[in-house]
């Protein structure tokens, strides 16, 4: 063929192929959020325009707003996925400000949102506008914008110090106050134009500040700090706040009546202007990041975790208006599509049968942190961790038995698996296992030889420290120790059939068998970094993830392991196979990868949270789990382009 014909089929080919990486690389994995609800991510600012209308903003973009006091809060897209950290409101307007010079502006009580050009890539902290026309942000480096048509167009002013900014508040167009570090505290009387510094008033960091009155100011900051000022910036008296914890923010609805929250889920309140503060209780333990009242009855809190709550008696009580628990969560499987278990500290157990809609706590009786949970049907589970627990149920979850035994208490299991019980082992199979069966009792554990499984029983594996490798034939009445061949620490354990599995953990080690445990050997990873997770989708397929963004894959069960590119730099922790083409794996920073293709490309889904993910789970493509820190369950949602996203029922 001439030259000139096969041209143009070059040119074709490369464009279709073209034109297929560019489509595979923008289609991006979706999660939405089903714990804590409406969203786990930690909430920085609130503000309320009257008792039933608000909005929240915080990191990872979250904004959530609400038209009936907060009984319902409503996520809302935002235009970016960095941190939002202050927020203000006037009618129908608002402006959010955060991480590298984000500015948002919405007109519609928060519906939608808009990116508005603040001239700077610069973190802005807080946000105050006085009018829907005239405001002022304040950030890193001492940086003050500020504008007149409402953020269309913003300018810098200068503020004559280089100290991070966190908070800004104006009383007019005249006069108003920014703090920050270590005392920073600027004062203006001609609407910014000059600031003048007041060095001498604090050496805490100033977090917080509110205009009360034309020349009345408070701020807040460490150490429980509270100042005030009744000459509009001049002078400024300390008041005994009788608190230790770091002050976030403070709220007054008129000269005499405030709120100050904080650290530790601190809550102070001043019905005499300041003279005295007391605490209020708000059973919370997170740290309260942002108050907003409205009036002497209706006020919110938010914060850490993603934490709000809410009181309609001034503070007296303090009612949460987020669902799910906020503990730490390991490991997470299903049994199918709708029957599902999460567990993680302090004996930790979430349930679902409605596939993740709602989640419940099952009763432990243990306060070990679990790490990894098994479940062979909706019924039949098993649940591992720390101090030697073992937990097994027969009801799912209804009631979990304790299999630990005071002997093996100061044992740390990590990872656990099960496989389903195989009725059909022929007799010759059944003898050639009872053949020679041997027992010895070490301590209160059973040690098996040879023992034949019974029909009907469910057999499994649990890895932990030291190598530990432990191994049952009758659904975890008795255990067996099988020899690893390792002493190093081991994470993870899959099996796909009641012979073959492998298991990976410290220093790259990886370990297989194909007897179902009776010998293990040992396969070349090829590294030395922490293997935390280690999944499998048939004899030959499989993958390992662990420290600095590693990703391992074999073609081969093991045979031979290969690094694959995550393009991430994170420690990833959890992975799993769903066939021979596709994987997810998750990690910290709120990471999730997965792969269509085996692994030659791996697209980061939008997990919508920064959040450490610890364990990731999928009963087939479309229906997959990942957990972690502060509770979060994260649920698959579906695929979508950059601009293109399904929307999905929130309930």
């Amino acid at each position: 063929m001439k030259l000139k014909n096969i041209l143009p089929v070059m040119i074709a080919v490369f464009a279709i192929s073209l034109l297929t990486v560019i489509a595979g690389e923008t289609q991006m994995g979706w999660w939405r959020w089903q714990n804590p609800r409406p969203q786990g991510n930690p909430l920085y600012a609130a503000a309320f325009s009257d008792e039933r209308r608000g909005v929240a903003v915080g990191r990872d973009g979250a904004i959530l707003r609400t038209e009936d006091g907060g009984q319902k809060w409503l996520s809302v897209r935002s235009p970016v996925n960095t941190p939002l950290y202050g927020l203000t409101v006037k009618s129908k307007k608002a402006w959010a400000v955060g991480a590298r010079g984000a500015v948002l502006f919405t007109d519609d009580r928060g519906e939608s949102w808009r990116e508005q050009n603040s001239g700077t890539k610069k973190h802005l902290y807080a946000v105050c506008f006085i009018s829907e026309k005239q405001g002022w942000a304040a950030g890193v480096e001492g940086l003050i914008l500020t504008t007149d048509d409402g953020g269309e167009v913003w300018r810098e002013q200068r503020s004559g110090v280089n100290k991070h900014l966190h908070a800004v508040a104006f009383a007019d167009d005249k006069h108003g106050i920014a703090a920050g570090v270590e005392g920073t505290l600027l004062v203006t009387s001609n609407g910014g134009l000059t600031w003048q510094s007041r060095p001498e008033v604090s050496t805490h960091n100033l977090l917080g500040a509110a205009a009360i009155a034309p020349s009345t100011f408070r701020i807040v900051g460490s150490n429980g700090t509270i100042l005030r000022s009744d000459d509009a910036g001049v002078a400024w008296k300390a008041e005994q706040s009788n608190s230790s914890s770091q002050l976030h923010a403070i709220s007054f609805i008129n000269e005499k009546q405030g709120w100050a929250s904080g650290a530790d889920g601190a809550i102070l309140r001043t019905v005499d202007g300041g003279e005295t503060w007391s605490a209020q209780l708000s059973n919370s333990a997170q740290s309260l990041i942002a108050v907003c009242f409205v009036n002497d009855k209706n006020g919110w809190v938010v914060g850490e975790g993603g934490v709000i709550y809410a009181t309609a008696d001034g503070g007296e009580k303090w009612a949460s208006q987020t669902d799910g628990s906020k503990e730490m969560l390991n490991a997470v499987h299903f049994a199918d599509g709708d029957h599902g278990w999460a567990v993680g500290m302090n004996g930790l157990i979430l349930a679902t049968d409605d596939g993740g809609k709602t989640w419940r706590a099952q009763e432990s009786n243990t306060t070990a942190n679990l790490r990894a949970v098994n479940f062979v049907d909706a019924k039949r589970g098993w649940i591992v961790g720390e101090r030697g627990r073992i937990l097994r149920t027969v009801d799912g979850g209804l009631k979990w038995e304790s299999k630990s035994h005071e002997a093996e208490l100061s044992l740390n299991f990590q990872g656990i698996a099960f496989i389903s019980a195989n009725d059909s082992l022929n007799e010759d199979q059944d003898k050639s296992r009872n053949k020679g069966g041997i027992r010895s009792r070490i301590g209160s554990w059973v040690r098996v030889f040879g023992k034949a499984r019974s029909r009907g029983q469910s057999e499994g594996w649990i890895v932990g420290e030291s190598g530990q490798v432990w191994h049952t034939t009758d659904g975890g009445e008795s255990w067996s120790i099988q020899n690893s061949g390792t002493r190093l620490w081991l994470e993870s354990v899959t099996f796909i059939d009641e012979k073959t599995g492998w298991a990976a953990g410290e220093a790259g080690s990886i370990i297989h068998t194909t007897n179902g445990g009776a010998s293990w050997q040992s396969q070349e990873s090829g590294t030395r970094k922490w293997l935390y997770s280690i999944s499998f989708a048939d004899a030959k397929n499989g993958w390992a993830v662990g420290e600095e963004g590693l990703l391992l894959s074999t073609t081969d069960g093991g045979e031979n392991w290969a690094v694959q590119i995550s393009g991430v730099p994170s420690n990833l922790l959890g992975v799993k196979a769903v066939n021979a083409k596709r994987a997810w794996a998750v990690g910290l920073n709120g990471i999730i990868l997965h792969t269509e293709d085996g692994g030659r490309f791996w697209q980061r889904d939008t997990s919508g949270t920064t959040t450490p993910l610890r364990a990731v789970a999928f009963r087939d493509e479309e229906n997959g789990w990942a957990v972690g820190r502060d509770g979060v369950i994260l649920r698959y949602a579906g695929k979508g382009s950059d601009s293109v996203r399904t929307v999905f029922d929130r309930k």
